[in-house]
């Protein structure tokens, strides 16, 4: 039985969201081979996106100058993490400005077990399960005449993480941030706290994530792939989640197979060479 891996990314396309202000992404077919009667012809296609697109990464570099850039965050900060998964679903259903706070984290904890340090602290607020797929629906800037003063766009209303949850976390040694939602500071974000807070301190942020039901609260392993662009302050990322009761039981269980395999083709390949070798010895004996 395959270890069962969690796709915690959405799809990338035309239709993906991003911050109102930038692009959608667009794409050139180059060459097909429905257009092209050459032989060998390839389907190609050129691609232009905002870093920040669907779900993706930010880097130190996205509000910090000086801080470290897409590339120079390492293998070990984003292979097999762990995840913390904080669920504040039930109080964003009655407020859709909810922002995850310290006590929510605290509660999480003396629930689940202290969030163990290097963990990935992810914020199930449930908007993105509920709203990816609707722009307006996802950016929920319900009255165009409302203009925030700090992004100049009609004010957003979305989730986010208080200040106070994101210093306590990362005070616990949380490796980084990630949530469901456009951005942790939430549709009005008075400046951008969060980011600075959690970047500030050299961690990264994971944005746009999809964090379903099967993600428990403690002991899932993570990857988070961010497309490696130098100099890049935030880039498109696949997310992959293994939940701990496939990981480490289903997952052991393949590794020890696939070692008794291995040692009984070794065995087998043994017995051969030997049948080979007494067989020779025989044809000796007998010229």
């Amino acid at each position: 039985m395959a270890c069962r891996c969690v796709d915690c990314g959405f799809v990338l396309s035309e239709s993906s969201v991003h911050w109102p202000t930038c692009k959608p992404l667009a794409r050139n077919v180059i060459k097909t081979p429905e257009t092209s009667e050459a032989p060998g012809a390839r389907n190609k296609q050129a691609f232009t996106l905002n870093g920040g697109s669907g779900t993706h990464l930010d880097a130190p570099a996205h509000f910090i100058p000086g801080g470290r850039t897409i590339e120079l965050i390492t293998p070990q900060e984003l292979v097999n993490v762990s995840l913390a998964v904080v669920d504040v679903s039930d109080k964003v259903a009655r407020d859709a400005d909810y922002r995850c706070s310290r006590a929510d984290v605290e509660n999480d904890e003396r629930a689940h077990g202290a969030i163990p340090a290097g963990s990935l602290v992810c914020i199930r607020t449930g908007w993105a399960e509920a709203r990816y797929g609707n722009r307006s629906d996802y950016y929920n800037a319900v009255d165009a005449s409302d203009v925030d003063d700090y992004t100049g766009l009609p004010r957003m209303h979305f989730p986010g993480v208080s200040l106070d949850a994101a210093r306590y976390v990362v005070d616990g040694g949380a490796r980084g941030l990630a949530i469901d939602t456009l951005n942790p500071d939430g549709g009005f974000s008075d400046g951008s706290p969060v980011h600075h807070e959690v970047l500030g301190r050299d961690r990264y942020i994971v944005e746009n994530v999809r964090l379903g039901p099967e993600l428990p609260a403690r002991g899932t392993l993570a990857t988070v792939a961010p497309l490696c662009v130098a100099g890049a302050p935030e880039a498109p990322a696949r997310f992959f989640a293994w939940p701990a009761a496939t990981h480490w039981s289903i997952g052991l269980e393949e590794v020890a197979e696939a070692a008794v395999a291995g040692i009984k083709a070794a065995q087998a390949k043994k017995r051969r060479r030997e049948a080979a070798l007494a067989a020779v010895d025989s044809d000796s004996d007998s010229g």
